[in-house]
Parts: C-alpha cells; structure tokens; sequence
C-alpha cells in the first residue's frame, strides 16, 4: 500500500504545480476607465494645468504636483 503523501502519480503532481503556480504567481492587473468617468491619483504626478483667476480669466497652463489620492476627470 503506498502513502499517497510520499507518493504523487505524475499527472496530480502536474495539477499540483500549475495550480499553486497560478495562485502564487499573480500579476498586478490594470482595469481601464471608461473615457469621462474621474480616477484616484495612485501616487504624485507632476503635471500641466490651468485655472482660472479673480477675474474668472482661463490662465496657464502651469507645472504642478498633484497628491496621491487626488482624483481628476476629464472637461466634458
């Protein structure tokens, strides 16, 4: 009689392997935002805005830093 747990026929040992591969193997999956809906910044990213002034006059654009979890969303 064999003791299964020293003993794998090949094709459970296979099994065995592919499935702990496929668990402890992840990788970082990225999921694309539909065109107009705003995302949460993941980390600091420098970039070009614009604002307005007292004058409510469009100036810029100007280079700022903007915080990890900022969000930001496209004009409509």
């Amino acid at each position: 009689m064999f003791n299964t747990a020293k003993h794998l026929n090949p094709s459970r040992m296979i099994w065995l392997i592919a499935l702990l591969t496929s668990l402890g193997c992840q990788m970082t999956r990225v999921v694309l935002v539909p065109s107009g809906d705003p995302v949460m910044l993941a980390k600091p990213t420098t970039a070009s805005v614009y604002g307005f002034d007292s004058d409510k006059k469009l100036v810029g654009p100007s280079r700022v830093t903007l915080p990890a979890g900022w969000y930001v969303l496209p004009k409509k």
